[in-house]
């Protein structure tokens, strides 16, 4: 009955996502697309855990009556991959925040204007990135700003799925690079940048007189390559850009949206209930907390790791930490916040 109910409610999605472009906004299309997302993956999971414990009991009956050491290692493994599945089950309970289950953005910038800086965003950007891709997420560049032909800042990325904004969250803060520079070989560096987690579907009414729409230039859009839109909260400053849609008006709801977020987790940060609450001299405050070094090797005597400062959890398999495995850093990150 439960398996009906779900495979019901996953149709139903499946209908609203397929309806014209036209008939719903950016926000509405990629909720309905998460809802469906996350009842797909329950459902893959539910039949996966059916499927071990239906094996592993079939592989008991067996060996109850005859030795087989390939089948005890079968079963074994199965019984591993079972304790996974239920370990992730477990976490994701313990993520009851009222965001927890929304997709996330990720603004990840330096106040830094140089080379080593601009690259240190860039290998974030493609570190969080690659994690999005590994859990089954849908991963998209909602604005680069290419600063030289080897890095970005700022760069927004979303990162759409099930409990993506439950397990980010606690990513909100400094991440400092320690190495020699690529750029200058005699300078050794600490390369600090902001990663800002905020939760999408958020539902917050903005006065439309308090937002400024900035476009390009018309002599730059006429070829239709420069699409993007910038839009300010005036009372706060606080802006928003897109430039990766493929229309200046999906550019616009994406930016309102990224908006939307930023002011959202604002208000939850500083404990208000009403836009004209939020205090404009606090905006950075929660944003300077150190949570993790990153040192990459100088030589052969150092071989380089990464350290959470909050938790302790380190590993010198710095190169893998880049390429996005990060999840000892994201659970140990959940537990903590929780």
């Amino acid at each position: 009955m439960f398996s009906s109910a779900l495979t019901a409610e996953n149709q139903k999605l499946q209908q609203l996502a397929a309806q014209p472009e036209s008939d719903n906004s950016i926000n509405t299309v990629e909720r309905i697309l998460q809802e469906l997302d996350g009842l797909q993956s329950y459902q893959a999971k539910l039949n996966q855990c059916q499927t071990i414990l239906a094996d592993a009991t079939a592989a008991l009956e067996l060996l109850e009556f005859q030795a087989d050491e390939e089948l005890e290692q079968e079963l074994q493994t199965n019984l591993a991959q079972l304790n996974r599945s239920l370990e992730e089950c477990e976490l994701e309970q313990s993520l009851s925040g009222p965001c927890d289950k929304n997709g996330a953005y990720l603004i990840i910038s330096t106040v830094r204007d140089d080379l080593d800086a601009q690259d240190w965003v860039l290998m974030l950007l493609k570190m969080y990135g690659r994690w999005g891709y590994n859990q089954g997420y849908r991963v998209m560049l909602v604005e680069d700003s290419p600063a030289t032909d080897r890095g970005i800042n700022p760069a927004t990325l979303a990162i759409d799925g099930r409990y993506a904004y439950g397990y980010l969250k606690s990513e909100t803060g400094v991440h400092q690079l320690k190495r020699k520079s690529p750029f200058n070989i005699t300078r050794k560096l600490r390369t600090p940048a902001t990663v800002e987690v905020l939760p999408m579907y958020v539902q917050l009414e903005i006065p439309q007189q308090d937002l400024e729409i900035i476009l390009p230039p018309r002599n730059l859009n006429c070829n239709g390559v420069k699409i993007w839109v910038r839009i300010v909260h005036i009372p706060t400053g606080i802006s928003a850009i897109s430039n990766q849609e493929r229309s200046q008006l999906q550019n616009r709801e994406r930016a309102l949206a990224v908006l939307t977020s930023k002011l959202f987790a604002i208000m939850q940060r500083q404990g208000v209930q009403q836009l004209a609450d939020i205090q404009v001299d606090r905006l950075k405050t929660a944003l300077n907390q150190q949570i993790r070094e990153y040192q990459l090797a100088s030589d052969s005597a150092n071989q380089g790791k990464v350290l959470d400062l909050r938790t302790g959890i380190q590993t010198t398999a710095v190169a893998d930490v880049l390429d996005g495995k990060i999840d000892s850093f994201i659970k140990a990150g959940v537990l903590l916040k929780n």
